[in-house]
């Protein structure tokens, strides 16, 4: 069996034991065959070639100004479009060393193509299946995924008996990844009225309306939609909603920050072929208090008899109930009224109608005798958020309204149709079962704040409950998507920068476990990109390859010190590697630099900066984060102790898919 050693001022080390490292080390791997045979620490003060000399039997590649950290595990990848090559190539030149490959929405089609890194399966449960989960394991499936609600035409959701559920994987030793995602039937038609429709069918012009109504903005308007046509009508399930929901949020008369706004000017209509190839990451990310890795909730030093988790639980209460995206989603359609309809309005009607699109008129003609002094020196009007909380709208229109040409086009039309509640209803629902049955649950595919900190707040009672993010939910907000951009377009959506800053707070604070890519490729013709309908494209982002780099590149933001950005980068190797593999529980054997486990090693420079690109110019088309400058250049791969990416130069393993052995 081959020898080979790799040595660095910089390994990354992680584990479960009890020895721990908070920042990377000076030392020498030694690798036999496809395992690490044994992981040594020296002196700093011990020159490397003086290191090479003493274990030349082992081969031994001087890597000592790299750093060395554990290969990727990446729990959350869909394969639409793509083959195993191209699939593969993108995740190993990113580090991803294993991930889990789960069906597509969209498409079924045979796994073809040459693998670069090891690839598991994921089942998927269906209602006709459910006395079949035993038979996953016996397949050799890592996992399997459900669904509360299905998420295409050809997915099913599985049953709302979630105990049943629990039981038969408690049977098997597997962890059920779930999707906790649980909308309203009627509303989620308003957001996507296409759903039900084939992948072509979306494609064909006309083949949707203009958006009317938003149904996260207006809940009581979609119950009054004509009832008789039934075939557009998804199939119903009953959802009860939490206490909270938006639809409280715009009738409660309670004392929330005021939302203020931007006025859209009409040179920001969106136009298709101003689409940008590299969207610009600017919002810092706060630093915040971290939590000690070695220390507990409850040691945590309390001031003024709070701790840092209420403040956290404060700041995403506030957040969850901010209309912000609501009210900009009804600006963005009042501003298209008639200039006829709105000059015929006294100046002080014209004034409160205006208000409600977000745009204030400062300058009034005192001039117009038509109207008594004392009515235009009113006192100012209230504020938009001020009067939509105690019911107001807008005047009728006395005109018929302009159509909008791109209404289905704008983001924040698009994410007003996703509120927060979805999730956080799935959420409870999974952890009113979990009092129930225990068995392992990961939850996957979350974008909302409030519902990973639910999460985080029932973990002390349910050490198998876990959930993770994405790195594209960490790396952009709504307000770096531009209109028509739909390769943006995911389900669970990109939300607002209140959201994105507490996603980062949760992370740091240790109510997320684990960050993956949840990849899915979509063709370009297939996301829209020709007319930037919001409606049409179909969800999924592309984002394999840029994972570790989009993470790192986000953290360098607020932190400068070499020891903070050290002790990221070790902590970065527990989000990416070591949490997964506990998920999978395939921790004896992946997700650290450890002996005796697969030699799964990224060697990569963090200082170093690079434009993002993709090697596949299918994948090219649609990720958002190629032609990025990012921070981290990935130069070698290891998988399984062979060298599988060596800067730019892919090494095949073959076509064989990795079975879990029990």
């Amino acid at each position: 069996m081959g020898k080979k050693a790799l040595i660095s001022k910089h390994i990354v080390l992680c584990s479960f034991s009890q020895y721990h490292a908070s920042k990377p080390m000076y030392g020498i791997i030694l690798i036999e065959g496809e395992l690490i045979y044994d992981v040594i620490l020296v002196d700093e003060n011990i020159p490397p070639y003086a290191l090479a000399e003493k274990y030349s039997e082992w081969n031994p590649v001087n890597y000592e100004d790299f750093y060395i950290s554990p290969g990727i595990i990446d729990l959350c990848v869909r394969r639409e479009w793509d083959d195993y090559s191209a699939m593969t190539k993108a995740a190993v030149s990113g580090g991803t060393c294993f991930l889990l490959e789960e069906p597509g929405y969209y498409i079924d089609q045979p796994p073809t193509g040459q693998l670069y890194c090891d690839v598991g399966k994921v089942g998927t449960i269906e209602v006709s299946n459910i006395e079949n989960i035993p038979s996953y394991a016996e397949e050799g499936c890592f996992a399997v995924k459900g669904y509360l609600f299905p998420p295409s035409l050809s997915m099913q959701c599985i049953p709302t008996n979630l105990e049943g559920i629990f039981k038969e994987i408690a049977k098997t030793g597997m962890v059920l990844l779930i999707d906790p995602t649980l909308p309203d039937p009627r509303m989620l038609y308003v957001a996507s009225p296409l759903r039900l429709e084939s992948i072509e069918k979306r494609r064909k012009p006309g083949s949707v309306s203009t958006l009317k109504i938003f149904a996260g903005a207006f809940p009581d308007a979609i119950e009054s939609e004509e009832e008789d046509e039934e075939e557009d009508k998804p199939e119903t399930i009953n959802v009860q909603k939490p206490q909270g929901t938006i639809k409280r949020a715009l009738s409660a008369e309670d004392n929330r920050p005021e939302v203020s706004f931007q006025e859209r000017r009409p040179s920001d209509t969106f136009h298709i072929n101003e689409i940008s190839k590299s969207p610009t990451i600017e919002l810092p990310i706060p630093e915040i208090c971290e939590v000690d890795e070695e220390q507990s909730p409850q040691k945590i030093l309390k001031l003024k008899s709070r701790t840092i988790f209420d403040d956290l639980n404060a700041r995403i209460k506030e957040s969850y109930f901010n209309i912000e995206n609501l009210s900009l989603a009804e600006q963005s359609t009042y501003q298209y009224s008639s200039s006829a309809q709105v000059e015929s309005l006294s100046p002080v009607k014209k004034l409160r109608s205006e208000s409600f699109s977000g745009i204030l008129i400062n300058n009034i003609d005192d001039s117009d005798s038509s109207y008594p002094a004392s009515e235009l020196s009113s006192p100012k009007p209230q504020s938009l958020y001020e009067r939509r909380i105690r019911g107001n709208r807008p005047p009728p229109l006395a005109t018929k309204m302009e159509q909008n040409p791109v209404k289905e086009c704008i983001y924040i039309n698009h994410l007003a149709n996703y509120p927060e509640h979805w999730e956080l209803t799935g959420v409870e629902k999974i952890i009113q079962s979990l009092k129930k049955v225990t068995c392992p649950v990961h939850v996957t595919n979350l974008s909302s704040a409030a519902a990973l900190n639910r999460i985080r707040q029932v973990k002390g009672s349910f050490n198998c409950l876990t959930c993770e993010i994405s790195a594209s939910k960490l790396s952009f907000t709504h307000s770096a998507i531009r209109d028509g951009d739909t390769r943006f377009k995911d389900s669970s959506p990109i939300r607002n920068k209140s959201n994105f800053i507490l996603l980062w707070d949760l992370l740091k604070m240790k109510g997320i476990d684990s960050i993956s890519s949840q990849h899915a490729f979509i063709k370009a013709e297939y996301k829209a990109l020709d007319s930037g309908n919001f409606q049409k494209a179909l969800n999924g982002i592309c984002a394999l390859g840029f994972t570790l780099q989009a993470i790192w590149t986000m953290l360098n933001v607020p932190v400068s010190t070499t020891t903070q950005l050290d002790h990221y980068i070790v902590r970065m190797a527990k989000w990416l590697s070591l949490h997964p593999a506990k998920i999978l529980n395939i921790h004896d054997s992946r997700g650290s630099i450890e002996k005796n486990k697969y030699a799964d090693l990224i060697i990569w420079a963090p200082y170093e900066r690079f434009k993002a690109k993709e090697e596949n110019p299918e994948y090219e088309k649609v990720s958002p984060f190629v032609g990025m400058e990012m921070l981290g250049k990935i130069h070698y791969v290891y998988v399984r102790g062979k060298m599988a990416y060596d800067e730019g130069d892919f090494k095949a393993r073959g076509k064989r898919v990795v079975r879990l052995d029990r």
